[in-house]
Order: structure tokens, then sequence, then C-alpha cells
């Protein structure tokens, strides 16, 4: 359990009111699609608000903040199911700043100030994988979910082989991506590259491949706090619509069936709870406790976090499959989630990989 000292806890409660304060005045969830000139004004505000600045360290302009309060906006974010990608630019640029400031401090004020934008692009290996020769770049990305808004794109390349491995920084504008609308409303990219992009080398090799793992530790992080605040918004909905419905005279969260699946969705929930705290804390410590606790909240998001969403679905009843109603979006919000950066299985196997040794389980 992370440890927080008073002044910690005070800081925390008042970024987490002021966030929450924020959303649901300017960004509350709607079913009908918003315009981009909506985005481009909540970015602003986001911007203004310093959101973009809490994680970068004061040398660079920023206020300092640590990766839990990075989180604690993601999960509040997630509460109004917001459109916006925001955690590369919360969570992981400022993190990837401290650690390479010489390649990355020009953009540290870009980013503060909401004019530069990042996005995380992994190969596809499916494809060939992405290619670098010379600071040039080939190939084709995964998908990405931030990509398509994103004005500098940092590329993992060649993270099968140490020879291969590199990490870079493009500029987005020189490259191009196929647009992918995702189930959940939210907007993806394909990122391809022709061989004529420059790229920044950022690190290669050991290097490379160390700070790609914490990239996708911390994207994986981001997931899950995202997905708890969705979910607790939605267990919250659930309760006051089974308070007010009635049934028989009665209102349906009387019912005992209807008490337990909303325990078991509770249980769900905090299980995500307890999880995301673990990856908040291990972000911060040793390599394979901070992929372990990744690999873990991950498999909980596509199993406990799909099976609560599942829940609330089920006792809400016809008016959860509607476009109107939040819960069902909810649901698609988290299969996406638990989709991007590595399924569950592939998760599993990681775990596996990381907690019994190479002979398998010792049953002596």
């Amino acid at each position: 359990m992370m440890r927080r000292s008073a002044e910690q806890l005070d800081d925390d409660r008042m970024l987490r009111e002021s966030a929450r304060n924020f959303l649901e005045a300017r960004c509350a969830w709607m079913p009908e699609p918003r315009s981009a000139a909506m985005f481009a004004d909540w970015h602003r505000e986001i911007a203004e608000l310093g959101w973009f600045a809490a994680g970068l360290p004061e040398e660079l302009g920023g206020l300092g903040a640590d990766s839990f309060q990075g989180l604690s906006l993601i999960e509040e974010a997630g509460r109004v199911l917001l459109p916006l990608p925001l955690a590369t630019d919360i969570l992981i640029m400022p993190w990837l700043m401290r650690r390479l400031p010489k390649a990355l401090a020009s953009l540290a004020e870009p980013l503060a100030a909401g004019r530069a934008r990042f996005g995380i692009v992994r190969e596809d290996v499916r494809s060939g994988g992405l290619r670098h020769m010379g600071g040039k770049l080939s190939g084709r990305g995964h998908l990405s979910l931030d990509a398509a808004a994103a004005t500098h794109w940092v590329v993992l390349a060649g993270m099968r082989s140490v020879g291969d491995a590199a990490l870079l920084c493009v500029e987005a504008a020189g490259a191009g991506f196929e647009p992918v609308r995702l189930l959940d409303g939210r907007s993806g990219a394909l990122p391809r590259f022709s061989g004529s992009e420059a790229a920044v080398v950022l690190a290669t090799g050991d290097e490379a491949i160390e700070l790609a793992a914490e990239i996708e530790d911390r994207a994986v992080a981001a997931l899950l706090a995202d997905a708890y605040g969705a979910l607790a918004a939605g267990l919250a909905l659930t309760v006051d619509y089974l308070n007010q419905r009635k049934q028989f005279g009665q209102s349906l969260g009387s019912f005992q069936a209807v008490q337990h699946l909303m325990a078991d969705a509770f249980c769900d929930l905090e299980t995500l709870r307890s999880l995301a705290l673990w990856t908040a804390t291990a972000l911060t410590g040793e390599p394979t406790e901070r992929t372990r606790a990744a690999a873990s909240a991950k498999i909980a998001l596509g199993r406990e976090g799909l099976a609560a969403a599942s829940r609330l679905i089920q006792v809400s009843g016809g008016i959860a499959m509607t476009e109107d109603y939040r819960i069902g979006h909810i649901y698609k919000r988290l299969q996406v989630s638990a989709a991007l950066h590595g399924g569950t299985e592939s998760h599993i196997d990681k775990l596996a990989a990381l907690s019994l040794p190479p002979t398998g389980r010792n049953e002596g």
C-alpha cells in the first residue's frame, strides 16, 4: 500500500475534487458525439488547469506531481468517459522527459501549454514490425489510442532484439496513419512510415528495451485507472437506479438476487481498486515488481472489470442496452481497454513467466 503523508493526502484530495468539479461541469458524459471544436476547447482548458505540467519536474517548468496524482486525474476522466486521450501526456511523457532531459527538454514547455501532444506507437509484429536506419523509419505501427490527435509520436521499434531496439521521437505531421473508430466511440490510428520520416533517436539497445517496458507498464496503469473510474461511476449510477425503480411495489434494490449481483460487482470493483493502488506504487519501484503489478492489473481488467460491467447491465435491464444510458458505454470502454496493450491471455503468460521458474512450478 502506498504510504502518503498528511500533506500529500491533502494535495491528493484537492486535486481530485478540482478535477471532478471541472469534468462534471464542462465534460459531463452525454450519448451524442462531440465535435472536434469541443475537443479542442477541452484540451486547452485542461492545459490551463496545469494537468500536463503536473508531472513535469520543476526544472522543466512543471509542478513535480507524482504518478499517483497523475493516475488520479486519469481516473476522474474515466468517470465521465472522457473521449480525449490524456494518459500519454499526463503519465508517460513527463516521466520520460525526466529520464531523457537532453533529448526531450525542448518539448516540455509545449507539452505543459497543450501545444505538443504525444502518442505512443508500438510496432505491429504481424506486419513485419518497424525498421529504422539512419534515423529513418519504415513499417506499420500497432493500433494506438492517442496517435491520431498527436503532434509527436514516441515509437517503440525493433523491441524483439537488443541489437535492433530503438526508442524514437518523430513529428506526426511527417508521417501517415489510418484512422480507426473504436467500439466505444473513441478514435484510434494505425500509424505507418514510408522510410522518409526523420526521427530523433532517444535510446537504443538495452536502454531502449528498459524504457519501452516502463512505457508499456505506465500505459497499463493508466488503462486501469480509467476503467476503475468508469466502473465506480457506473456502480453509483446503478445503485441510484435500483433504489428508484420499482417492481411489484418494491424497489429493485430490495430483491435478494439483485443484491447478490451488486455485491459481486462491488467486490470486483474493489479488486480493481486494490490493483490500481499496487500498480501506482510499483511504478516507482523495482522493474520486475512494476511489470508484475501491471500484468496483474491488466488481467483483472479483462476479467473482474468486464464481469462487473456485465452485472451492472444485467441488473439494469433493457435500459442498459440503449444508447442514451451510460452503462452500456462503460462496458464498451472496458472492452476496448482490455484489448489495448496486450489482451488478458498475453498478460497471463507474462505474469507466469515472471512468477514461475523456467522449469515450471515445483510441486515438492
